[in-house]
């Protein structure tokens, strides 16, 4: 008997080797292409981009901010916290053997965790106290 993904019968009635032990549960727990989205597939790329630009802003936001207050320390871990998402981005990236997301974050990474670097090996600036 030819077996096709869409023929569930064999998994629902016991026979096929998916519906054993650890698979079998993760399989019927998988749901379906586009369910998870409202709309189905047709908006799915939508929605994975914005939430792709709410990281970036809130990522950005943080840097501006702490670069605008002149806390170099926080500044120091939002870098951190960018060269971590950065490389979580290169490990995607290569599991899919795209060079082009493989590189792009694992420069940014680079250069994000030397920036964070410099900064925690900087001197802090003294305050001059007035008299």
């Amino acid at each position: 008997m030819i077996w096709h993904p869409a023929d569930l019968s064999r998994v629902r009635h016991g026979g096929g080797r998916r519906d054993r032990g650890l698979v079998g549960v993760l399989h019927r727990l998988r749901p379906a292409p586009g369910i998870l989205v409202p709309g189905g597939d047709a908006s799915a790329p939508r929605v994975f981009a914005a939430y792709m630009a709410a990281r970036s802003i809130v990522l950005l936001g943080g840097l501006a901010l702490f670069a605008t207050l002149r806390a170099w320390r926080p500044l120091a871990l939002a870098l951190v916290l960018n060269a971590g998402v950065q490389l979580i981005d290169t490990v995607i990236g290569a599991t899919r053997h795209e060079l082009a997301q493989t590189v792009g974050p694992a420069c940014f990474a680079l250069l994000l965790g030397a920036a964070a670097w410099l900064l925690v090996r900087a001197p802090l600036p003294r305050r001059v106290v007035s008299p």
